[in-house]
């Protein structure tokens, strides 16, 4: 967890509890209210165990818009990164929906082996490809012709 979901998460367990005691309810009524036990509820005004399930009962209980929480923007970087073969998987298939769907390239039958030359990727990726034209296949994006052992690709038309 980054110190700013830290903080976010303590600045929420505050507002709960600052409400809570303005309804002059004990740890003990809000956890009847809730459900939540008086332990876990603890935990989360400490900002702590929050979950989104006991987030939502607690605004619900303590009749708080879950909007006042989150008045400014949350910054959109991932503590991790993704593996390299995912980062290559979604490259990979960008540029294959670029072909699919925004350019002329499948106007004519394709086979895997004129993708591939033209993404610029090795012929050892050729039934990673194949599986992936099928799929354009099934959602109606392409439709293939069966020449002996071997298939074409071209858009519907």
């Amino acid at each position: 967890m980054t110190d700013e979901d830290k903080a976010l998460l303590e600045t929420i367990g505050v507002r709960f509890r600052a409400k809570r005691n303005d309804l002059y309810y004990s740890l003990r009524d809000l956890s009847h209210l809730t459900g939540i036990s008086t332990g876990t509820l603890n935990g989360i005004e400490k900002g702590k165990d929050l979950t989104l399930t006991n987030f939502l009962t607690l605004c619900r209980s303590l009749q708080i818009q879950p909007t006042v929480f989150f008045q400014h923007d949350i910054v959109f970087n991932s503590p991790y990164s993704l593996p390299p073969d995912a980062q290559e998987r979604i490259s990979l298939s960008k540029k294959l929906d670029d072909l699919v769907y925004h350019s002329d390239f499948f106007h004519s039958a394709r086979r895997v082996s004129e993708v591939l030359a033209h993404l610029g990727i090795d012929k050892s990726q050729s039934n990673k490809f194949s599986v992936y034209l099928s799929n354009y296949c099934e959602e109606g994006a392409l439709v293939y012709q069966q020449h002996g052992n071997y298939k074409t690709y071209r858009k519907k038309r």
